[in-house]
C-alpha cells in the first residue's frame, strides 16, 4: 500500500509541470500583446520611428527575452511531465529530456540566452560611460560560470563507449 502511494507521489510533480506550462502560455501572450501594440504604434507614427528606431529595437528585443523565457518555460513544463508522468510525448530529438541533467541543462542554456539578450538591451539602451563595461564583466562572469557546470556535468556523466579494439590490444608473440 505504501509503495503504490509512493510510487504515484510522482504525478504531484504534474502540478509543477502545468504550473510551468501556465507561465509559459502567460509570457507568449504578453509578448504578442506587447509585439501587436509596438506594429500599431509604428505603423501610426512610422516617420518617428524611421528617424530614431532605438526605441523599437529595445521593445522588439525585450519582446525576444518574453518569448526566450516563454520557451524556457514550455521547455521545462515538458521536461518535467517527460521525466515524472509520460516519456512516452512525441517531441523533436532535440527536446527530449531523458534525465534530470537533461532538464537542468536546457534551463541553464535559456538562462545564458535570456542574459545575453537581456546585456543586448542594455547595449542599445547605453548612454555611454562606463557603467556598462561592468554590467558586461557580471554578465560575461555568469556566462561563463554556467558555461563551466554544464561542460563539468556533461563531461563527469560521459561514459566511454565500448568500440573495436585498437589493433595493438589482440595478443602479440611476446605475449607467448
Amino acid at each position: 500500500m505504501l509503495k503504490k502511494i509512493i510510487a504515484s507521489s510522482r504525478y504531484v510533480v504534474a502540478a509543477a509541470s502545468v504550473g510551468a506550462f501556465i507561465a509559459s502560455l502567460l509570457l507568449l501572450i504578453v509578448a504578442l500583446a506587447q509585439t501587436i501594440g509596438v506594429v500599431g504604434r509604428t505603423i501610426t507614427n512610422f516617420r518617428a520611428v524611421a528617424a530614431d528606431p532605438k526605441e523599437l529595437t529595445l521593445v522588439l528585443v525585450t519582446n525576444i527575452d518574453l518569448f526566450l523565457l516563454s520557451a524556457g518555460f514550455y521547455i521545462i513544463a515538458l521536461g518535467f511531465y517527460e521525466l515524472f508522468v509520460d516519456d512516452n510525448i512525441e517531441l523533436p530529438d532535440w527536446l527530449e529530456i531523458h534525465d534530470f541533467d537533461d532538464l537542468k541543462s536546457n534551463l541553464v542554456g535559456i538562462i545564458i540566452v535570456v542574459i545575453a539578450v537581456a546585456f543586448l538591451g542594455q547595449v542599445i539602451d547605453w548612454k555611454g560611460g562606463a557603467d556598462i563595461v561592468y554590467f558586461g564583466l557580471a554578465v560575461g562572469l555568469v556566462t561563463a560560470a554556467l558555461t563551466y557546470f554544464i561542460t563539468a556535468k556533461g563531461a563527469k556523466n560521459k561514459k566511454p563507449r565500448p568500440g573495436p579494439p585498437a589493433e595493438n590490444d589482440g595478443p602479440t608473440s611476446m605475449d607467448h
